[in-house]
């Protein structure tokens, strides 16, 4: 009886570490994201970026995007996606085209995908801000 009596209390505590964790993630996920919506793409002048390929990374908890820029000519010709590790944000891919159609990273961000919407920019800004 003790033996199974402490063998239920391991599994609950386990469940418990996870659940935490998981929290925890989430938690850093959000501040993170908070911090990109401060960012201010409208800065960035792409007249200026010489032609070429650019790679930007950024990462939210468990979110993270890898991407390859082009510019030529002072606009944005092609973004790549290297790698979307994302939960439910697959649809915030779309972005890529309204940044490559508008030639700006100011743009409203996908709905429903709102975390990695905020990567993909924040990735981009990163890849042409260096």
């Amino acid at each position: 009886m003790e033996r199974k009596r402490y063998i239920m209390l391991s599994a609950a505590m386990a469940v418990s570490l996870l659940l935490l964790l998981i929290f925890m993630a989430f938690m850093l996920t959000r501040v993170r994201i908070s911090e990109l919506r401060e960012n201010d793409y409208s800065g960035l002048d792409l007249t200026q970026i010489e032609d070429g390929k650019y790679i930007g990374e950024e990462y939210a908890g468990l979110v993270k995007v890898r991407l390859e820029v082009t510019v030529k000519s002072g606009e944005i010709r092609e973004i790549d996606i290297l790698l979307h590790r994302q939960i439910s944000g697959k649809a915030a891919e779309a972005i890529v085209a309204d940044i490559i159609r508008t030639n700006s990273i100011d743009v409203d961000v996908i709905s429903g995908a709102t975390s990695s919407s905020e990567l993909i920019r924040a990735a981009v800004y990163q890849a042409l801000n260096e």
